[in-house]
């Protein structure tokens, strides 16, 4: 079974753990060690410095390829910190970029229309994922007004918070949710039941959790064999494959 990571970093976390990869050969020998053959990665930088200099900080790693697939982070435009949204999206293309992320309580904005709505528009228009680590009421907010934005919710946790989620799961074709939270037992099999599997992308959370943990609770889980492959790779290589640019 493939697996790939929707959700690790490399870089030296802000709050260091027992492991964190601080080059990408650290961060594959972790993906090797675990047995993940791909992943979607973001510099910790982006989230505890500035998008600014992370952005720049992993495209100087990583070179895009079938293994390390990166993604670059956003900020309100408002700032002029980034370029426009629409240049900013020509650059994703001409350096193989096919996902955002936003973390907008580290940052300090409105996760809201007011603040980012060109942002979603363009994003909502142009399909293109946004991983989003924010609490689910603002999540529900953003979507109620861009219905057919592509929102992948990261690190919903440590609890449960299912009866946050899955409202939203119900309303919103687009809505996902990574699995690097999933660890409570049963929880993938009853979430398969009642939703599918179309809904869950398998994520580590590395390096605030260890990468193991999610792909064992996923491998482990008693669900269909197709179902496991889904979530462990094939609903994320289908979202990026769907972008549009």
């Amino acid at each position: 079974m493939e697996f790939f990571d929707c959700n690790c970093a490399l870089g030296i976390p802000g709050v260091r753990g027992l492991r964190f990869a601080r080059n990408v050969t650290e961060l594959q020998q972790e993906m090797d060690f675990c047995g993940i053959d791909r992943a979607l990665v973001y510099h910790t930088a982006m989230r505890f410095d500035s998008p600014v200099i992370g952005n720049r900080l992993l495209m100087e790693e990583i070179e895009p390829d079938d293994r390390l697939v990166p993604v670059w982070t956003i900020l309100p435009s408002q700032t002029d910190e980034l370029v426009s949204p629409e240049t900013f999206l020509v650059r994703m293309r001409q350096h193989g970029i096919r996902a955002v992320r936003a973390f907008p309580d580290e940052h300090r904005y409105m996760f809201d229309e007011l603040t980012m709505g060109d942002w979603l528009a363009l994003l909502e228009e142009k399909r293109v994922p946004l991983l989003l680590k924010t609490n689910p009421v603002k999540i529900a907010g953003a979507l109620a007004a861009f219905p057919n934005l592509v929102v992948v919710a990261i690190a919903q946790g440590p609890h449960s918070l299912e009866r946050y989620l899955r409202p939203i799961v119900e309303r919103y074709a687009h809505f996902y949710i990574d699995t690097s939270s999933y660890m409570v037992d049963g929880l993938i099999e009853d979430f398969c039941a009642k939703y599918g599997a179309q809904h869950l992308l398998f994520g580590t959370g590395f390096p605030h959790n260890c990468s193991g943990a999610s792909l064992l609770r996923l491998a482990q889980a008693d669900i269909a064999d197709e179902d496991k492959q889904a979530i462990a790779a094939g609903n994320l290589s289908r979202i990026l494959q769907e972008a549009q640019l």
